[in-house]
């Protein structure tokens, strides 16, 4: 659908290469590190591949800076848009100059005081990033300037409404702000020198990251004194160190997490998030060049018995192209072409040109996960109810990359993660499926324009409303849920939609 479609699958190639890279490194499991009464400890399936905010777009790498580092502005689990390290902002009348005012009195974690200088630097620096993050979520910037050393303005290009929201995400991808003075002096790739809630005390790469309360922070201080995440590839491993007291907390699958549950030692919520899995719908290719034959594929599809099919115990739900994150975000139900109704895509495939059905590849990374295969399966049962014969397509990852992007298929699976500005949800990728229609066009320039976040918002809809009617250019299905398991007795467990690691500030032994 757009360019941050291709970072998803880079992050998940990241999570194979992370897990080999830990197993070469320390075996099938790292050191353990005991959990005491200060403390806890806590799994991840990937290590990160740095631990500088601005080094990498890999999904997986951001739960390790969100513990450090915070932005300007953060973006709650209901999805506003609230101050952070700068007490709020100004949009001028063009929206073209956004001015922020820096919160006082806010420290890094080597001492430094927060100054607009240091923004400005941040900002400055993540245009020389290597993974192109400032041309993906700032492309509109132009420059940071200090106005003092309190006052930081932004100058935009053009207008963006959804600025805002990219200086707000809580996994702090593009956001972080940085000390000027640590990053031109020491290695950041291994050395995390923020304003967050946790100050690194080392780190181990592929094996162990610790941390300890930062005694000099600005706001609400952590729950636990110590903070330790064990980098442990294999889920089985995890389900084991959990159960042995090595560690107090894990993300977990369902599988997993059906062998926790019922026991009186652990519990399992189960989060939904933000990310979501769609159909790309190649309009290139005939017969998906028809409008029809696309509101037909729509209306074949049963997004609440798919999601039970691939994901049984709660893996996933419905979704429509804003996941239900978003408080304002419509439900599927209230979207064009988003309720099953068999009889009525039959009608437009005849309509179409197609009263027998016709046939098609569906594209997919072999053996991404069990939910891939068994999502793959599932549409093509229920496509096959209407006449639509899909043939399944497993693919190696380099190989469904390059055909994604040079357009060589007809339908593909495909996935992204959380994205605290809904544009990104809706925005088409220039170049993959044609030019973007003039009508959508349109839609997507009034979004841009849109002078506060309500209207910014009802614009967004009108986006999603436009692509669902003519499902265009993607088709989503479903948004995954993240099953989290911890000890009995640990208190402050809430992650967010967002799978924000930053709830850790406040998880505690009772």
């Amino acid at each position: 659908m757009k360019k941050q479609h291709d970072h998803v699958f880079r992050s998940a190639a990241a999570v194979v290469a992370c897990a080999t890279a830990a197993t070469v490194a320390v075996g099938c499991s790292p050191p353990r590190s005991s959990a005491t009464a200060k403390g806890i400890t806590v799994a991840e399936t990937s290590a990160p591949t740095t631990l500088d905010p601005q080094g990498s777009s890999y999904f997986s790498d951001r739960f390790a800076w969100q513990l450090s580092y915070q932005c300007l502005l953060t973006t709650t689990p209901e999805g506003k848009v609230e101050p952070q390290l700068a007490t709020g902002y100004k949009r001028s009348a063009d929206g073209l100059t956004y001015t922020f005012d820096l919160r006082p009195g806010v420290k890094f974690q080597n001492g430094e005081t927060l100054t607009a200088d240091d923004v400005a630097y941040t900002f400055d620096r993540l245009k020389r990033s290597p993974d192109g993050i400032a041309e993906e979520l700032f492309p509109t910037l132009e420059k940071a300037t200090a106005a003092g050393d309190s006052t930081v303005a932004f100058h935009l290009k053009r207008p963006d409404a959804g600025f805002v929201n990219n200086m707000a995400n809580p996994l702090v991808w593009g956001c972080a702000v940085m000390n000027k003075k640590a990053a031109t002096s020491e290695n950041m790739a291994t050395r995390m020198v923020g304003t967050g809630p946790w100050a690194q005390e080392s780190y181990r790469p592929n094996s162990e990251l610790r941390l300890k309360r930062f005694t000099g922070y600005w706001d609400r201080k952590t729950a636990s004194e110590n903070l330790s995440i064990l980098y442990v590839p294999g889920a089985s491993t995890q389900v084991s160190d959990l159960q042995a007291g090595a560690v107090d907390l894990i993300f977990t699958g369902t599988s997993s997490a059906r062998t926790l549950s019922g026991s009186d030692k652990f519990d399992v919520k189960n989060v939904p998030t933000d990310s979501t899995i769609f159909l790309q719908v190649n309009n290139l290719t005939k017969p998906f060049d028809n409008v029809k034959v696309r509101q037909a594929l729509a209306l074949a599809l049963d997004r609440d018995s798919l999601a039970e099919q691939a994901y049984s115990g709660g893996g996933a739900r419905a979704s429509v192209y804003i996941p239900g994150g978003e408080s304002w975000a419509p439900a599927p139900a209230d979207v064009p072409y988003s309720t099953p109704n068999i009889a009525k895509a039959k009608e437009l495939l005849k309509e179409a040109g197609h009263p027998d059905g016709f046939s098609a590849p569906l594209m997919y990374i072999s053996g991404y996960d069990p939910g891939t295969n068994d999502l793959v399966a599932a549409v093509q049962n229920q496509l096959a109810k209407v006449g639509i014969k899909i043939q399944l397509d497993p693919q190696e990852r380099g190989t469904w990359g390059d055909k994604l992007t040079s357009a060589q298929y007809a339908l593909s699976w495909n996935a992204q993660s959380y994205y605290s500005n809904p544009y990104q949800y809706v925005q088409p990728a220039e170049g993959r499926q044609g030019p973007v229609p003039d009508a959508l066009r349109k839609l997507l320039e009034a979004a841009q324009h849109a002078g506060d976040q309500t209207a910014y918002q009802q614009a967004l809809i009108a986006v999603e409303n436009w692509e669902a009617e003519n499902v265009y250019p993607t088709l989503t299905l479903l948004a995954t849920n993240t099953l989290v398991a911890y000890r009995k007795g640990l208190s402050g467990v809430e992650m967010p939609p967002s799978q924000s690691r930053a709830f850790l500030a406040q998880v505690s032994r009772g």
